[in-house]
């Protein structure tokens, strides 16, 4: 058997590729760690990394001392990034995708300045040593303690890192005029947030986004009003050695408290945007359509019949709708009947205001795929739609690629047509066998030319760091391509390309204009229309192709957005309020001629002064010592856990946990103990190595478990158990189907004190791990199947068996649902019912054991198990209404009916102590005819690799 484990390990490792493989550049403050498709990226990311921190340090006199780690990568095909505040293991990640034209944070002088920035902002705000000894060295070797201890309300720590990146780039979303055309309407509407909901994630429109657009305005009304130094020593007050909290770190240097400034603040923004209000002109608008909350990328079909939109609700529900164009004239019949039968049968009554305008009839609905969004839409003809959507990259873990779908609308077929291809914003031409589209990898943006027969792209320049494409769109005659483009340090720029003869024409901007996006071609070709927006609005613009004239069509009354030519005179626009954007119908009529116009795309700065950063730029030198990625920089903390069941111990697990930045080298070292009577306890050691495709994981452990000492009565059993396990795994991934082989080995010396015997045991464990699933949100279809065949021999006897677990899960009416079925079977041994999973004590270190929380160990013993169970859920990720029957030896044993909840909770990468954590508890009626039916519950929280 051993010769057996040997080869197979051999030959899996012969195999065995690396996944991604990482490279680390070493400057004087920061290690940058890379994937060779973001060497560009990453070069010029830690030249800029080091200006930033030199300049954060002259404005904010303190940096950090703790070299810091940056990981830059793409899994996302989109802008972001975040950081993780521990005081002694800052970590940043970058995401190398740059932002699109109309989001809040496209007026920056460069993605990577902007990104770089902002992120070190976060470390040097939240990551600072406090000035209490003890406490200093309480976070240095304890990762959870160190990142919970200057908790910061979300929106100031978003907040100020929004107000730097303006205040030390001169742009930036203080700055930006799409940002505050959409406050000023909520402002209007007496919908900004209140300081209760200004750290909200959910809710209404935009309410994630707020901490970030009103908590930098309020810092930057602070500063303004008080200074820059009272706000500065808030953070200072903070890590006091007198210890404090934000509310009360603030309160002692501003003198009110923080909510009461916030309100002051909400009403001084509120009547300048109520007195713009009284300013403005009218506007020959009405509403078209009313949309769920977050709406985006409408698109009118060639024959002008059917508007296609993406929405989204309040849980994050995707759908791409086609509405009918025409008026809803049955429901305005059936509003008119029912209004009729109230007044019929009361006549003094009063009925209702019609609606400003019936919803349109939606025709039909495409759902989202398992989660991959839906984006984009452009028609082919009137029957079908393009779109983008992420697809998983199968080799990679969490990372996924833009990609191209058709949707057959009579149909219903989807059909993806590119792969892994990165596309984002397109245009279809040559009667959909080609696309124009924006295509993003390794942080680099091509306008490029796709063919869908053979999945090849075609730039049609010269690719840069520097610049960043959007929005192509081709004209009705497919002779000329509209895009945006942007470069560092400049505003975005319209521009025409001749598709035959190669030239191209920028289009005039107004003077002053900051804000560009959604351009769009009139029906006829000679006309293009786009949004803009200067002194802090955006209006809707019509560029006249053969007169060359620019003429702006509204005047800041409302936030626009994706203009749509309609029919004559009429044009469709997005209008974005409190409750999302809603589709309005302008009448192009008493338009104004634009006369003056910006000479350069070049974007002035709103603020500069010696602490401002010089411009953005690509950075080619090298910069420090670059190396292969180091596993071995390791970094350990502290780690507790704690498990309590009623049924038999409470167990408290104290260790210390390591592992590198990339998770590719974890381990853990420690001590677990029943504080109730000692019914368990022992030293477990666990590594796992995950650099590879094949994984490995490793334990040993030395426990004693005397199940007479348990809160609940079980069978007599004393064992004091050593051994070590080692298992390769290779997990392999096709879309939503997902496989893993396992081959697994365990040694063990087991000392039964009840029988006075000793004797070895050992087991090979050959495994084939299965799952698949099919979400279209509120329905869900999966399934998972774990399969185990086991061989082991000990002293006295050899043993075979296996252990085979099926569970079929799903939603419907978004309600998630599942059944399970589990059979495990020993030939020559016994199997134990009870007791729990834990760091010590696994599957892996016991595989006679079938783990029930709700009952003791040693609950129950025979050769074969089964058990059947479900469960339902009002909401995903919430507790279980389970029911679960356990039988030994075909005879049912008990069952078990109440609520529960696990799951595990890992960053991915970053410090130990915030990855691999293990949450679970339950509230359960327990039954059965050996013991009493009673309440039983238990409570975890612990690591385990």
């Amino acid at each position: 058997m051993k010769k057996t484990l040997l080869a197979t390990a051999l030959l899996l490792s012969a195999h065995a590729k690396a996944t991604v493989q990482w490279q680390t550049i070493h400057t004087e403050h920061f290690n940058v760690h890379y994937s060779q498709e973001n060497a560009d990226w990453a070069r010029s990311a830690a030249n800029e990394l080091e200006i930033v921190r030199s300049k954060v340090l002259e404005q904010q006199n303190r940096a950090l001392d703790e070299t810091v780690d940056v990981v830059v990568f793409d899994p996302l095909n989109a802008a972001n990034g975040f950081a993780l505040p521990v005081s002694n293991k800052p970590l940043m990640a970058l995401f190398t995708t740059p932002p699109q034209s109309d989001t809040v944070v496209s007026n920056n002088s460069g993605w990577q300045q902007l990104l770089v920035l902002h992120e070190y902002i976060h470390l040097v705000h939240l990551a600072q040593p406090t000035r209490s000894n003890w406490r200093q060295e309480l976070r240095n070797t304890w990762d959870l303690y160190d990142i919970t201890y200057s908790e910061m309300p979300r929106w100031a720590a978003e907040g100020y890192a929004t107000l730097l990146e303006s205040k030390m780039t001169g742009r930036g979303r203080l700055f930006d005029n799409y940002s505050e055309a959409i406050l000023t309407e909520f402002a209007q509407q007496g919908a900004l947030p209140s300081y209760e909901k200004l750290n909200s994630t959910d809710g209404g429109y935009l309410a994630g986004s707020m901490a970030y657009l009103m908590g930098a305005r309020f810092l930057a009304w602070l500063e303004k009003n008080y200074s820059e130094h009272t706000l500065d020593a808030v953070w200072t007050r903070m890590q006091g050695v007198k210890q404090r909290d934000f509310d009360e770190a603030f309160a002692g240097v501003f003198g009110d408290p923080v909510d009461k400034l916030y309100r002051r603040f909400i009403a001084e923004y509120t009547y300048q945007a109520m007195s713009k209000e009284k300013s403005e002109q009218s506007l020959t608008s009405e509403l078209w359509l009313a949309l769920n909350l977050y709406a985006s990328n409408p698109i009118l079909s060639p024959n002008n019949e059917q508007l296609a939109v993406v929405e989204r609700d309040k849980d994050g529900k995707t759908q791409l709708s086609l509405y009918s164009t025409e008026d809803n004239l049955k429901a305005a019949e059936e509003f008119q009947k029912a209004q009729q039968e109230v007044l019929t049968d009361d006549p003094k009554d009063i009925a209702d205001k019609p609606p400003q305008v019936f919803k349109r009839k939606q025709k039909q609905v495409l759902n989202q795929i398992n989660r991959a969004g839906i984006q984009n839409p452009q028609w082919l003809n009137d029957d079908v739609l393009y779109f983008s959507a992420y697809s998983r990259v199968d080799h990679i873990d969490h990372q996924r690629l833009s990609d191209i779908f058709s949707w057959h609308t009579k149909t219903g077929e989807v059909t993806q047509l590119t792969e892994s291809a990165g596309l984002r914003r397109f245009t279809i031409t040559d009667d959909g066998q080609a696309l124009y589209a924006e295509q993003v990898k390794g942080g680099y943006s091509e306008l490029v030319r796709v063919d869908l027969q053979t999945g090849q792209s075609q730039p049609l320049f010269e690719k840069s760091l520097a610049t960043v494409y959007d929005y192509p769109i081709i004209s009705p005659d497919q002779q000329q391509l509209a895009f945006l483009k942007t470069e560092f340090n400049h505003n975005w720029q319209l521009y025409i390309q001749d598709l035959n003869g190669q030239k191209s024409i920028a289009v005039p901007m107004p003077k002053g204009y900051q804000y560009l996006s959604q351009p769009s071609w009139s029906a006829d070709g000679k006309l293009l229309y786009f949004v803009a927006g200067l002194a802090g609005a955006t209006d809707i613009y019509r560029y006249d192709l053969t007169a060359q004239r620019l003429y702006k069509l509204t005047q800041g009354q409302q936030a626009v957005a994706n203009p749509l030519p309609f029919k004559a005179d009429e044009l469709l626009y997005f209008s974005i309020s409190s409750d999302g954007p809603d589709i309005m119908k302008l009448q192009m009529n008493g338009i104004e001629e634009v006369t003056e116009f910006a000479t350069t795309s070049i974007a002035p700065l709103l603020l500069v002064n010696q602490h401002t950063l010089p411009q953005a730029k690509v950075y080619q030198q090298p910069i420090g010592e670059q190396t292969r990625y180091d596993i071995w920089q390791q970094k350990a903390t502290f780690a507790l856990g704690e498990q309590y069941h009623s049924a038999s111990a409470a167990v408290l697990s104290a260790s210390i946990k390591g592992s590198d930045l990339l998770k590719q080298l974890d381990w853990q070292l420690g001590y677990s103990i029943d504080l109730h009577d000692t019914a368990l306890k022992g030293i477990y050691a666990q590594a796992r190595y995950s650099a590879l495709a094949v994984k490995f994981d490793s334990q040993l452990f030395s426990y004693d478990l005397d199940a007479s000492k348990q809160y609940q009565r079980s069978l007599l059993n004393e064992q004091s158990v050593q051994g070590g396990y080692l298992a390769a795994s290779l997990p392999l991934r096709f879309g939503e189907f997902k496989i893993q082989p396992e081959l697994a080995y365990n040694y063990s010396d087991i000392d039964n004190a009840n029988s006075n015997q000793e004797h070895s045991s050992q087991w090979l464990r050959v495994g084939l791990k299965q799952s698949w699933q099919y979400d279209q949100q509120d329905y869900a279809i999966g399934q998972a199947v774990n399969a185990r065949w086991y061989s082991g021999d000990s002293d006295a006897q050899s043993w075979q068996g296996y252990d085979v677990a099926a569970q079929l899960f799903g939603k419907a009416w978004a309600i998630p649902m599942y059944a399970n079925y589990s059979q495990q079977y020993r030939d020559d041994i016994d199997l134990i019912l009870g007791g729990f999973s834990s760091s010590l004590l696994s599957k892996n270190v016991r595989s006679d054991y079938v783990f029930a929380p709700e009952l003791p160990f040693y609950s129950a013993i025979g050769k074969r198990y089964q058990g059947y169970g479900g469960g339902i859920s009002w909401e995903e990720g919430m507790p279980w209404l389970y029911y679960q029957q356990h039988q030994i030896d075909q005879q049912v044993y008990g069952q078990s009916y109440g609520i529960k909840w696990q799951g595990p909770f890992s960053f991915g990468l970053g410090p130990a102590g915030l990855n691999d954590l293990k949450l679970d508890f339950g509230l359960v009626r327990v039954e059965g005819d050996s013991f009493d039916d009673e309440l039983r519950g238990w409570l975890g929280f612990y690591y385990s690799l």
